[in-house]
Formats: structure tokens, C-alpha cells, sequence
């Protein structure tokens, strides 16, 4: 995708407001506008009043920005400095800050001391940075079609296999994901951060002058509560499921499914809901549509407008009935678990919202396959099935292993590092592991190190065992990510993850030379 472009405007003074010397001095009637430093090609400053409906304006009537900033050190001459209150920090106290640095305005939730430069008392800051953003961006959902994907798990898959299903009916579709932001005509994710309101805007913007029709957006709990999609019209939401996650950042269940429930509220009046939670959570969402908002539910269970009658399954993939509208057709899956089926669901009622064929969906389904790092299947030409998984949650490992419990005849096993552990439960990941499976091996973090320095050959002779140990009936799950060029998140620096671990040592293991009674990878 081609970085948008930078245009020459003129930076305005606040309306309304005889200047003072300082302010003379100090902002330039000329410069470039900002963005950050990509504001599109012909976007005009932004009057703050256009943008904010409770605004309330102080020794101004109000302000244009052609650029806002949330940090005070980033702030120069001529932004605005929003005080957002995030969980690391209160911007109020860095006002005196961004207004020593050039501010030409102050967005806040209270009165604060400013110097004399105009503020802008908003009830949520956070918010009002996510509508100036997509503002300054152009508002670049008025163009497209965006389609918001939120849920406890699956938000990830079930974006990336929307977006398969789009691309197959031939539209022109981007995806903005944890696995990277992907234009129309890119084959490989570009590494980027789209879960700030800024970097969203940006996103969305560079997908729009990329010609798209339709982009899809993973959403989660942390941007719906920080208000990310302030200023996104969204055409269609995507609720995979309804689950407990993120207590430490929510507080408590109802807070944290208060959150996700707020992504609806970015409809429009003629959008719809796609929705895979329980009938019994149902309601929690469709009583927050707008008027004349539609909703299409997709599941395994009876009554969902799109839904799947099982086949056959294995460890190496499922077959299933998809249906909709009184039309049925068989869907090929490569990856075994139960939630990938619901995700695929959910994308062919996307498909459904936007009259794609049955056949057509199921195709593009299809033709994506596994999504990098989500129950992805090492294949080195071993006996017993091996995958690696990058799960958000406890919750999506628990549906994870079940699945695979189910499926599995000999043994279940879990291979993964102490800070994966730490990330999904800690205390509570050993008895969640215990109940599905019957053996559990804990890599230490050094393990990783692309350079220990001193080896932890104890930790790789375990894991040399735990490999050699497999049988054609078994079945191992490595925690981590496998990432090739371009594909999912990256390591920190000077590590690999676990997963290319294991491949290596099935790489070796299979060699014709080195093992001749087996397949050749």
C-alpha cells in the first residue's frame, strides 16, 4: 500500500481569539499539515466544533487542528494536545508540557491552566482523539464498507477468513489484524499497529486511497474500552462469542462484556450485526442496535441463520454442511477445532450480508486454509499431528483443547515456554492443561535465545524426548508462533520462537538420509 501523502495547508489560529505576542512568536502561519506525519492528500484542518457535539470551548470559540497528539513530548508547534486518561497515565498532568512545546490547543476532560492557549473541555478525551483522528484522516469509513470484528477468541481467524470470502466474490478488501495490516493487492501482512486511534485512522486511510471497498478491522476489548472506533462508521460487527477475558484491564465480567457490546454502537443506521454468541448473550447485543440495524446469527446451533451440520472430523481437518438460506453445500476445513468451523460460519454470514453465493464463500474459505499461527499443522512428514497455536486467551486455549481431546486417540500434549503460561492464566494454566491432557512440558524463556550463552541443555534434551515420543495416534500442541516472511507477530529481539524449535527438529528427524523408514517432508 502506498504511505498517503503529505498536503500544504495553512495552520489557523483559534477562531475568535486575539492572539498574544507569545502566540505570535511561537505558531507558524505556514506549514505543512500533520498527521502525525500522513495526512492524506487534500484533507483540510478540522474544526474542533464540527467534530465534538459537547464541546465547550475557553478563550475561544473554537479551534482548527491539523494535527493532534496525545503525547505532550511528541507535541510541536501548532498541534493539539489531547489529555487522554489511559491506564499508564493521566494527560492532564502534561499539559504544561505539550503547551511549553507549541500547542496551539488543549482537548481535556476539566479545567486545566494552559497559559493562555485556547481549551476544549470534552466529557471523554479518549473519544474525542479517535473522532479528530478519523477527521484528519478524511473519515475514511464514509468510502468503504468496514467491517469491525470483536469477540473473547476467534477475532483474529475470523477477520482474516471474512476477508478470503470478500476477496473471492472479487472485491477489493484490506484486513487489519494482530497477524499485520494487508492491502488488495499485497500477498504478505505489513507489520503495523492499528489498536491506537491515530494508527487506526492512518490504516484505514492508506486501505481507502488503495482503492478498497470493504475492510475488515479485529477490534479488541483494549481498543473498544480506549473508544478506537470513535468516528468509524461501521457497515457491519462481527461478535465471534462472549466469554471472560482481561479481568485485570476490565475489572469485572459485566464490565468487560459492556466493553465489547460498545463496538455496536459504531453501526450504522443500516448496518447490520453478525453475531456467534450463545442464544442466552443474544439479547445483550441486539438490544444496542440502532433502529433499522439488522442481525444474522451464525453457529452450530439449530436456529442460526447460518449454520453447519457435521460431517466427518480427524485430526487433519473437518468436513462439515454449511447452510443459508435454504441453500447447502459441503465446506472442507484443514484446521480440526471446533471454534475454526464457528469462525468460518461467521464468514460466510458476512458473505450473507453482502449477497456472496454459498459456493462462492465456501471457495474462498477454501482457498485460505489455516491462518498463520492459529492451530497452523507442522507437517515434516511425522507420524503424529503436531500443531502451533498462538491463542489471546485461557478461554480460546480451553475450546482449543477440547477440540483436539476429542479428536486425539493416543496422547494429548502441551508444549510451551514459562512466559506463554504467564500470558494465559498462569496459576490457572496448569489445571486448564490437566483436565484435556496427558502429558505437559514447560520450556524456560532461555530456551528462545538465539545466543544463551550457557545452554540449558536439560530443557533441550526433554524436549528432544517429549518429540521423539510422539506416535501415529498422538498429538502435540506447541505454544508459540512459526512465522515466515511477512507472517504474524515478531519475537523480541534476540529470540525465535518455541514453534521453529520443533520444526527444525522435525526437519532433521525426517530426513530420508537420517530416518529412512519414514516419509520425506
Amino acid at each position: 500500500m502506498d504511505e498517503p501523502h503529505e498536503s500544504d495547508a495553512t495552520v489557523a489560529f483559534p477562531i475568535g481569539t486575539r492572539r498574544s505576542k507569545r502566540q505570535e512568536a511561537t505558531m507558524p502561519k505556514k506549514s505543512k499539515s500533520r498527521f502525525g506525519s500522513d495526512l492524506p492528500r487534500g484533507v483540510q484542518p478540522v474544526a474542533l466544533s464540527e467534530v465534538l457535539s459537547a464541546a465547550r470551548f475557553f478563550a475561544c470559540d473554537d479551534i482548527l487542528a491539523t494535527c493532534v497528539r496525545d503525547k505532550a513530548d511528541s507535541c510541536e508547534q501548532g498541534d493539539v494536545f489531547i489529555a487522554r486518561i489511559t491506564p499508564t497515565g493521566d494527560g492532564h498532568e502534561h499539559v504544561a508540557r505539550a503547551v511549553a512545546r507549541g500547542a496551539a490547543g488543549i482537548v481535556a476532560e476539566r479545567m486545566v491552566p494552559t497559559d493562555g492557549v485556547p481549551l476544549c473541555v470534552v466529557p471523554h478525551a479518549g473519544r474525542a482523539f479517535a473522532q479528530l483522528s478519523q477527521a484528519l484522516a478524511g473519515n475514511p469509513s464514509a468510502g468503504m464498507r468496514v467491517i469491525a470484528v470483536t469477540g473473547t477468541s476467534g477475532k483474529t481467524t475470523t477477520a482474516w477468513l471474512t476477508a478470503a470470502v470478500l476477496a473471492e466474490a472479487g472485491l477489493r478488501v484490506g484486513v487489519l489484524s494482530d497477524l499485520g495490516c494487508l492491502g488488495p493487492d499485497d500477498t504478505i501482512p505489513s507489520a503495523g499497529d492499528c489498536s491506537q486511534p491515530d494508527r487506526l485512522a492512518k490504516w484505514l486511510a492508506r486501505l481507502q486511497a488503495a482503492g478498497c471497498s470493504h475492510a475488515v478491522v479485529e477490534v479488541s476489548s483494549r481498543m473498544l474500552a480506549a473508544h478506537a472506533l470513535a468516528g468509524v462508521r461501521c457497515d457491519t460487527v462481527v461478535v465471534t462469542n462472549l466469554g471472560v477475558a482481561h479481568l485485570d484491564v476490565h475489572g469485572t465480567k459485566r464490565a468487560y462484556q459492556a466493553v465489547k457490546t460498545r463496538a455496536i454502537a459504531s453501526l450504522d443506521a443500516a448496518g447490520c450485526l453478525v453475531s456467534g454468541v450463545e442464544e442466552r448473550q443474544l439479547d445483550l447485543l441486539v438490544r444496542r442496535l440502532p433502529a433499522g440495524a439488522g442481525c444474522i446469527t451464525a453457529g452450530l446451533a439449530q436456529g442460526c441463520d447460518v449454520r453447519a451440520t457435521p460431517v466427518e472430523g480427524s485430526l487433519f481437518g473437518r468436513t462439515v454442511l454449511a447452510s443459508w438460506g435454504g441453500h447447502v453445500a459441503p465446506l472442507a476445513l484443514d484446521t480440526p477445532v471446533v471454534p475454526f468451523v464457528r469462525d468460518s460460519l461467521l464468514a460466510i454470514a458476512v458473505g450473507a450480508r453482502y449477497r456472496i453465493p454459498l459456493p462462492t464463500a465456501i471457495r474462498g474459505l477454501e482457498s485460505a486454509g489455516s491462518m498463520p499461527g492459529r492451530m497452523e499443522r507442522i507437517d515434516r512428514g511425522q507420524d503424529a499431528a503436531i500443531f502451533v497455536d498462538s491463542p489471546t486467551s485461557g478461554h480460546a486455549l480451553a475450546a482449543t483443547l477440547s477440540s483436539l481431546r476429542r479428536l486425539t486417540r493416543g496422547r494429548l500434549a502441551v508444549l510451551a515456554e514459562e512466559p506463554t503460561i504467564a500470558r494465559l492464566g498462569g496459576e490457572r494454566f496448569g489445571p486448564l492443561v490437566a483436565r484435556h491432557c496427558d502429558a505437559c512440558l514447560v520450556a524456560p524463556a532461555t530456551v528462545l535465545d538465539d545466543d544463551p550463552g550457557d545452554p540449558d541443555l536439560a530443557a533441550y534434551a526433554r524436549i528432544d524426548r517429549l518429540l521423539a515420543s510422539l506416535g501415529p495416534e498422538d498429538c502435540l500442541l506447541t505454544l508459540g508462533g512459526l512465522p515466515a516472511e511477512g507472517r504474524g507477530p515478531r519475537p523480541p529481539a534476540g529470540r525465535f520462537p518455541l514453534a521453529m524449535l520443533v520444526d527444525g527438529w522435525l526437519q532433521l528427524a525426517n530426513e530420508p538420509a537420517l530416518a529412512p523408514n519414514r516419509r520425506a517432508a
